[in-house]
């Protein structure tokens, strides 16, 4: 999806939910919570993880919708803007937490847990996971 193929209503929805600071709050509690349930089920143990910025902020390039975001902010605000939509998907039921956990999982399973202890295999493999969790808003949104 490159920046021209995003439809007008489309592209001014995004900006409206991803700008959206409070919906950023609610969304960063949630997706931590979804990533550590998706490690919690995928390897069997508990986990209680914070994403990284740089990760969503990736996952943001990544599945093309960086054009929505302003064009000088920060990865940190990349970031909120991700957690604003997964939040917002969540709040207006377009996607369970079940349905994210299971499309992390889905990216998880190439994985072992030792390869992951690398925090840099494990930015990764958040924004690989978080691409196709926002992908998958995108389209049911569309």
């Amino acid at each position: 999806m490159k920046k021209n193929n995003l439809p007008e209503p489309l592209r001014t929805r995004l900006t409206q939910v991803m700008r959206d600071h409070s919906l950023a709050k609610f969304g960063d509690s949630l997706t931590n919570f979804v990533y550590s349930l998706a490690k919690t089920r995928r390897y069997k143990q508990s986990f209680g993880e914070r994403v990284l910025d740089k990760s969503l902020a990736e996952a943001i390039r990544n599945a093309n919708l960086r054009s929505v975001m302003p064009s000088s902010v920060s990865s940190g605000d990349l970031g909120d803007g991700a957690e604003a939509l997964i939040g917002h998907a969540y709040l207006k039921k377009i996607m369970t937490i079940d349905e994210m956990v299971e499309i992390i999982i889905s990216v998880m399973q190439a994985k072992t847990l030792e390869e992951i202890s690398y925090r840099s295999n494990e930015r990764l493999l958040m924004a690989e996971a978080f691409e196709k969790v926002l992908l998958e808003i995108v389209a049911r949104i569309s």
